[in-house]
Parts: structure tokens; C-alpha cells; sequence
């Protein structure tokens, strides 16, 4: 028999019982519809328990009770519509990026938001041993130069030299970094993913044609890009889009603007990082 041949019968038997004792001197309410899915839901995972158990199988299906599993590359608030009710843990995965507003809905239901680890690679035991001779031959200071190596900076400003100049000057060196003077604007996007490739967190690309700018950014997978026109957008764009490059408009920002919205983006960056 089926499962829910199985469960019908189960259940069949259950509301001959119920009629059997509603004739006794204390008759017993019947279920109502809710009652009733929710005993055939019961029947089914015990009969399902027991088939499994008899093979020494898990259901290839089971995933433990409250918990939701995701791999999509952006989780956003809209992606987990309908699918929190009875969601105690959301598990992502380790380069998924997940959007405030995402947060803030985990948060608002008591969510418990796990990131998968990302294995690492099985070492070679001869590799190690063939490197071995060489870091002892040429490479006395490798380990010393490899722990104190310069960390990047979160954030890569890029974009026109007179921005550039003035900006440092209003900037924490620590915090962010400017990149070299780009005459146009496919250099600075250039500057932007180079600096993202060699391990910057982050981007904010000064340009003439940002919509353009933006267009060209969205065929690099590297690149999450968002306009912002104005200062009053900036906040909008951070909780709405999981953007990992800021394009400002050299004709609509000035430069006190840019450096606030800089500074913004960074702390955005170290809040939800």
C-alpha cells in the first residue's frame, strides 16, 4: 500500500473510533477540518518514519524541523515571502549576500540567520613536500612579509583627478583608498573591478554617464552596481540593494557630498558585514 492509502486508512479507522465513543455516557467532540490535516499529517510522517527506518534510509527530502536552507545568490526580503511560518534558523550559503531588509525581517521574527562554511581544499601531502625545499631555499621571509601583508581597504574610491586630490584630503586613509586618476569613465570602472579582484570589499565610482557606467558594470559578476542621483537617495539604495559599487554622478554630487556619502557607505559596510 501507498503512503496515503496507508494514512487514509489510519485515519478511517481514528473517526470510527471518534463515532464508536460519541454513543458512550461522555461523547468526544469531533475534530474539525484543521484536527483532521493535522492527524493525516502525523500518520503520514510516522508511516513514512517507519518505511525509512526499516530500509536504514533517511528520506533524501529530510530537513530538520524550523529550518530553511537557501543557496540563492542574493536573498532579499521579497525572496522569503511566504516562506518563514515556522522558521526557527535560515541557513545561506557562504557567498550569498542577504539584503538589510532581509535582516531586518529575520530579526523582526526571531530568525536565526546561519552563513554555510565553505570547505576548503584538500592539501596534497607531496605538494607539501615539494614546496618545502623551496620556501627553505629563496624564501626566508615569506612567512613574516605574508603576516604583516597590508590588508585592503573596504572601500576603493575611483574617478577624476581633481575629486580624487580633494577628496583624500577630507578622507580617513584608513578606511578607504583612492585609486589613480582615470580620464574617463570605462577607466574608472576598470580601476573599480581591478580593486574588487585584488580584495577590496567595495567601490564608489565618480563618473560623467552613470547610467551607462552602470549598464557596462552589470555584464561583470563581480560588480552588484547602483545609481544613487542624490544624497537624499543614498539610504534607500543601501537597504534596497546589496550593492557592492556606488556610481555618483559628477554633475549632480559635489565634492563635500561625495565624501559623506563615502563615509556612509563604509559604515553601511561595517554594520552588515
Amino acid at each position: 500500500d501507498t503512503l496515503a492509502n496507508r494514512a487514509s486508512h489510519s485515519l478511517h479507522i481514528f473517526l470510527i473510533t471518534e463515532s464508536f465513543s460519541s454513543h458512550t455516557e461522555f461523547p468526544i467532540i469531533p475534530p474539525n477540518a484543521a484536527e483532521i490535516e493535522s492527524i493525516v499529517r502525523r500518520v503520514l510522517a510516522t508511516l513514512a518514519h517507519d518505511a525509512t527506518s526499516r530500509n536504514g534510509l533517511l528520506p533524501s527530502s529530510a530537513v530538520p524541523v524550523g529550518r530553511l536552507s537557501l543557496a540563492d545568490p542574493v536573498v532579499s526580503a521579497q525572496s522569503l515571502k511566504n516562506r518563514l511560518e515556522g522558521i526557527q534558523l535560515l541557513e545561506i550559503g557562504s557567498s550569498s549576500v542577504m539584503t538589510p531588509a532581509a535582516k531586518d525581517l529575520c530579526k523582526e521574527l526571531g530568525i536565526e540567520i546561519v552563513r554555510q562554511h565553505r570547505t576548503p581544499p584538500a592539501k596534497h601531502a607531496n605538494s607539501g613536500h615539494a614546496n618545502a625545499g623551496h620556501a627553505r631555499s629563496g624564501h626566508a621571509n615569506s612567512d613574516k612579509s605574508a603576516g604583516n601583508a597590508p590588508r585592503p581597504s573596504r572601500l576603493l574610491v575611483a574617478g577624476p583627478s581633481l575629486w580624487l586630490g580633494a577628496m583624500a584630503k577630507q578622507l580617513c586613509s584608513e578606511q578607504v583608498q583612492m585609486g589613480e586618476p582615470d580620464a574617463d569613465d570605462s577607466s574608472v570602472l576598470r580601476s573599480i573591478s581591478n580593486g574588487l579582484r585584488a580584495g577590496h570589499q567595495a567601490g564608489v565610482a565618480i563618473v560623467q554617464s552613470p547610467h551607462a557606467v552602470c549598464w557596462q558594470a552589470a555584464r561583470d559578476d563581480r560588480l552588484r552596481p547602483a545609481v544613487v542621483s542624490h544624497w537624499n537617495d543614498l539610504n534607500d539604495v543601501l537597504r534596497e540593494v546589496p550593492a557592492n559599487l556606488l556610481i555618483l554622478s559628477a554633475r549632480t554630487w559635489n565634492i563635500p557630498s561625495a565624501c559623506n556619502g563615502v563615509r556612509r557607505f563604509f559604515q553601511h559596510l561595517q554594520n552588515h558585514s
